[in-house]
């Protein structure tokens, strides 16, 4: 069983991502009338600020017509460091690989809530 449980959580992460494990866990958190409520993807989200960056490798067909079958040791190679790094800047949590598109990469960095940044801002500027 928990293997099981291990195995979907694995695939809800891989599949919905960071932005999806809010959505999923709110979904089970909800009861109606004392009853875990069915659950529900369409479930109103939230705003939240973030950043995104884009980052792809200069000259990737050149390299894949030289480097044919051994194209996927550059790109994990690219990925080791890029990974290493979102984690790093990101502090954690925050920073995320989103998607890998071949040659290229989407990073994305939650700064918050729009209402905690808000908070912020405001306490930042007293």
């Amino acid at each position: 069983l928990i293997s099981a449980i291990t195995k979907i959580t694995d695939l809800l992460r891989k599949c919905w991502g960071v932005a999806g494990a809010g959505i999923v866990s709110a979904n089970l958190a909800r009861e109606e009338d004392g009853q875990t409520a069915v659950f529900n993807p369409c479930v109103p989200g939230k705003s939240v600020y973030a950043l995104f960056a884009f980052c792809g490798i200069k000259g990737f067909d050149h390299q894949l017509r030289a480097l044919q079958g051994e194209i996927m040791d550059l790109i994990n190679d690219v990925a080791s460091v890029l990974h290493k790094e979102v984690y790093r800047w990101g502090f954690g949590d925050s920073g995320q690989c989103n998607k890998n598109l071949g040659a290229n990469f989407l990073m994305v960095f939650r700064i918050g809530d729009v209402g905690e940044v808000k908070a912020k801002r405001d306490r930042a500027r007293d």
